[in-house]
């Protein structure tokens, strides 16, 4: 995130050219986000959200609108904490995407608030900034309460020093030109979404500017659970989350796997391997309540295809495979969340995947990058393909976007929409209902917080 130099400086610009109705309330609102309590985190204070299947990650931006908007438009410092959470997202795609920052490295987020602290003084001095903040006594009666604990009252101390000189070390990364730099662009987004608010409609677009997180299975023993949540549909609606989950095979379940599925109220598993598989190694989900386990095995795309220029036609087939209508009636009739899998979560549960977003109406870039998010979580998986199968081409398991491409084209020139697709596979027409109200929730909210 941005440094508070840095929030102070486009906030200044901001309010040179808009009419800020109160300059110090407006200037706490935009310094607020980064003053949560010590030992908590930020993810509060930004309303971050995980969204795109749970692999990528956002500010809730329509959520802080739809609490907040009335005063945004009567009190400055609501406008000022809304636009400091547009230019985080703008510096994160400063930095992350076009400098390719590396926060993983060991050091480099202390290295880099260094550079923080040795540009302070340039910053402050370019563009005139005052220590000249302060705070009501009653700010704990301030609604924006509600949203986190902040430790306002640490915030003079954290000001002066920041206000201080500082000389420790040399620049690593954040240099004085990119200050400039970003400050500029924080600015012109800045400007271009007060312009758009206040015609009633936006130009940032969280959903948009989300940035990866690290691929992280959600269960703890396997390599590729991921969520059908988060993806917004053509409508502008969300797909839900805690409500239908794609994964590979499950070769134990942890105490840790149980509670996560029980929690969400995720409790039928419907595995799609063949008989060949399930009897080398059974489901741990079979025999075992609450979970209702059902093994509707999908004999196409089972194995691997002749060639890479097969695997889209593969994946026609296996769509078309003659058990699958059980797979979609499964899901329909389920009485809470679903988990489906394959053995590797790649072929058969990506099919099931797409045309189940299709079904929601989420964008082809959305679909194509949900499948595409199986060569990040199985790497280990294909590493050991790699060793033990020398003889095989690896380039036909491990997914390419031009399969997923050309399967959906394949799949529209025969069915031309999902739910046609699933009319004549034989899954009823309030089924198909009952499948679209497990998959489309109404609000942009009911994504899930990160934590």
């Amino acid at each position: 995130m941005a440094s508070r130099i840095m929030h102070m400086a486009v906030t200044k610009i901001i309010s040179e050219k808009w009419q800020i109705k109160d300059w110090n309330r407006f200037l706490l609102g935009a310094v607020l986000p980064d003053v949560y309590r010590e030992g908590d985190t930020s993810h509060e204070s930004h309303l971050k959200i995980l969204i795109r299947g749970g692999g990528w990650v956002t500010y809730d931006l329509t959520s802080f609108k739809k609490r907040y908007g009335k005063r945004m438009t009567e009190d400055s410092l609501y406008l000022g904490y809304y636009l400091h959470l547009v230019q985080d997202l703008v510096y994160r795609d400063f930095v992350y995407n076009e400098y390719h920052w590396n926060p993983t490295a060991a050091g480099n987020i202390e290295r880099l608030h260094n550079d923080y602290r040795l540009i302070n003084s340039y910053i402050i001095e370019k563009y005139g900034l005052r220590n000249e903040l302060s705070i009501s006594d009653d700010f704990e009666k301030e609604p924006i309460n509600a949203l986190c604990p902040f430790g306002i009252y640490r915030l003079y101390d954290d000001l002066k020093s920041d206000f201080t000189a500082f000389s420790d070390g040399d620049i690593f990364f954040f240099t004085k030109e990119m200050a400039d730099l970003f400050i500029q662009r924080a600015c012109e987004i800045c400007d271009q979404e007060l312009q758009s608010w206040r015609t009633g409609t936006c130009f940032v677009d969280a959903y948009d500017w989300a940035w990866k997180k690290r691929a992280e299975s959600l269960l703890e023993t396997t390599l590729n659970t991921r969520e059908l949540g988060g993806y917004r549909t053509k409508q502008g609606k969300m797909t839900k989350v805690h409500s239908l989950l794609r994964s590979d095979e499950q070769k134990q379940l942890s105490s840790g796997d149980i509670a996560y599925l029980l929690e969400r109220q995720i409790t039928t598993i419907i595995d799609m391997r063949t008989k060949r598989f399930t009897s080398h190694l059974p489901s741990p989900f079979a025999n075992r309540p609450p979970f209702a386990y059902h093994n509707i095995p999908i004999e196409e795309g089972s194995g691997v295809p002749e060639s890479m220029e097969a695997v889209p036609m593969s994946y026609m087939n296996t769509a078309g495979d003659i058990n699958m209508r059980q797979v979609y009636q499964c899901i329909a009739h389920a009485p809470q969340g679903v988990l489906f899998h394959c053995s590797a979560g790649k072929d058969r549960s990506g099919v099931v995947s797409a045309i189940l977003l299709l079904l929601a109406e989420v964008r082809d870039k959305d679909i194509i990058e949900n499948y595409m998010m199986t060569k990040e979580y199985n790497a280990k998986r294909f590493a050991l393909a790699r060793k033990n199968h020398p003889d095989l081409d690896i380039n036909i398991i491990i997914p390419r976007e031009e399969f997923m491409i050309r399967f959906l084209q394949l799949f529209r020139h025969k069915y031309g929409e999902a739910k046609t697709y699933m009319s004549r596979i034989g899954v009823l027409p309030e089924e198909i209902e009952m499948i679209r109200g497990k998959l489309v929730t109404d609000t942009f909210m009911n994504t899930e917080r990160k934590h």
